[in-house]
This record gives C-alpha cells, structure tokens and sequence, in this order.
C-alpha cells in the first residue's frame, strides 16, 4: 500500500456504507483511495478500483475531497489527528451525530485549515450511486458547488440543504433519527399484527403502498402548517386522530401486543386534546410537542 499518486477522492471509513461510497465514485471514473483502521477491509476494494492506503496523512493532501464515513466525529477526528496538510483538500463528514457535534467538527477542521462539509447519508448502501440515493449536505454554498459532481454521483436525490454547517445534523435528526426510524418501528407493529391475525403479505404490501403515498401527499402541507402555525382544517381533526388511535390500541393490546408505538401515539393525541386542540388538524400537535404551554386558539 502507500502511494504518492493525487486522487479525486479519499474515502476514510471502509465499513458498509464507505466501502459503497468508494466503490460507486471509482466506478463513475474518479480516482479514489481509501483508508481504514483495519486495513484489510481498505484491501478488499482493491478489486474494485480503489487505492488502499497506509495514512491518512499522506493521503489526505493527495485528495481533492476527503469523505470521513465513520461511526461518529469523535473517530473521524481520531483518523485524521495526523493530518496537517489541507491546504487543496476539502474535508466532508458523513458520520452520525448531532448538530451541536457539526458544529464541534467544523471548529476543529477551521483550526487546522481545512475548508469543510457537514452531510449525512439518507440511503441503504444499496442504494448509492441510484437516481433516489441521497447525500445531504450543508456548509458554504461554494463548497457544495465545487465537489457537486461527487455528491450527485453518489445518489441522484442529493442536495445542498443549508449554508449553515448545522442543517444536515438537524436534518438527519429530524427525518432520519425521529421520522424514518419511528415510521419503521410502527410498520412493524402494524405488520405484525395484520400477518399474525391472517392478513397475506400481498394483501399488506398493496394497502401498504396506497397509505405510503397518503402520508407523501400530506407531509407538505403539514410541515407548512407547523411553519405557519396555522392548524384548521375541514378533514379530519386531532379528535378524530385520537378516537381511530385509541380503538386500535385497545383492540392490539385486547389482543395481546404491547403496542408500545401507537401507544406513544395516544398520548401525544390526549396531550394535544387536554390542551384545547381537539379540533384542529393533526399537525396541531406541535404545539404542545415542547414544555412551553401554549393557550389554544
């Protein structure tokens, strides 16, 4: 290993999603290396085109654009300590955390002279280098413009979401850590329900795809109606939420499910309903969704 070539990237990380990252951007045609704590598993893309190499810090100033796909910022970090040549390479952190923790990075690249990108990664490994894989990323517009190229090939829905380097950390805590991870856990408490109670796995996936496509058409309007703070409606109110919520929790504990999501859901509903908003939309809940109490309108 070891190797004094310039690359267009340098992947840090070969676990399952960086070993997908560097795999996709060397078959697209860029020059890519890798590096891992392991190296064996930096070894194992050689076959694929990537470059396995010994230190991130002679690698790194070889690099256009160094992409950290770790468990967290703290290892990221950690690898790239030895590194104090960023004069041409961009750092990007794809690793999980929080906003605050963006923020930390960015400090600590600021210091050593590193132009840098906060993102996340909102695919399966499968999904990268395809017309839905997403990277988001967040940092100085600029940036993004530069290493554009990179991003998209790694997935056709990827996007600038903020110039501030804390928009992708809040938004993977919201979409990915809240939404997507909650919306799953509730698929399979519904799912295995319906099946244990004789619903088909074909009956499932078909009913499945219509509510999916409702909750698409109406996560817009409700982000909008939780910006604006504007929850009336002539659909369906948090009453109605609340009753339907409340009949499904009886009947799946009646029959023996813990029930724990929609059970979560319930109380949310009550909470919402003890404040005074039994009848405004199911966004309304945002409102008491925080400790500070809000008079209903």
């Amino acid at each position: 290993m070891g190797s004094t070539k310039k690359y267009d990237v340098l992947v840090i990380g070969c676990g399952l999603m960086g070993s997908a990252l560097a795999r996709t951007l060397a078959g697209r045609g860029y020059s890519v290396a890798a590096w891992n704590r392991t190296p064996e598993r930096a070894l194992a893309l050689a076959e694929s085109g990537v470059s396995p190499v010994d230190s991130p810090a002679e690698a790194v100033p070889a690099a256009r654009i160094c992409i950290a796909c770790t468990n967290n910022y703290e290892s990221t970090r950690s690898a790239l300590q030895p590194v104090t040549d960023w004069d041409t390479t961009t750092l990007v952190s794809l690793g999980s955390g929080s906003a605050d923790d963006a923020e930390e990075m960015a400090r600590w690249a600021g210091e050593r002279g590193a132009a840098y990108l906060d993102g996340f990664i909102g695919s399966y490994p499968k999904d990268i280098g395809s017309p839905h894989g997403m990277v988001a990323v967040s940092g100085p517009a600029a940036l993004w413009e530069e290493h554009q190229d990179v991003f998209m090939s790694l997935g056709g829905a990827s996007q600038h979401i903020s110039d501030g380097v804390r928009g992708a950390g809040v938004l993977e805590g919201s979409m990915v850590g809240t939404f997507f991870i909650a919306a799953l856990s509730a698929y399979v408490e519904a799912a295995t329900y319906a099946i244990d109670q004789g619903l088909s796995p074909e009956a499932l996936a078909s009913t499945s795809a219509q509510v999916i496509s409702l909750l698409e058409a109406v996560a817009p309007e409700t982000a909008t109606a939780i910006a604006h703070d504007s929850h009336e409606t002539d659909q369906a109110t948090v009453k109605t939420f609340a009753e339907g919520a409340r009949a499904t929790l009886a009947t799946m504990r009646a029959a023996g499910y813990s029930a724990r999501v929609i059970g979560a859901v319930v109380e949310n509903l009550e909470l919402a309903e003890r404040a005074g908003f039994a009848g405004l939309a199911f966004s309304a809940q945002s409102k008491v969704l925080t400790d500070t109490k809000q008079e209903p309108k």
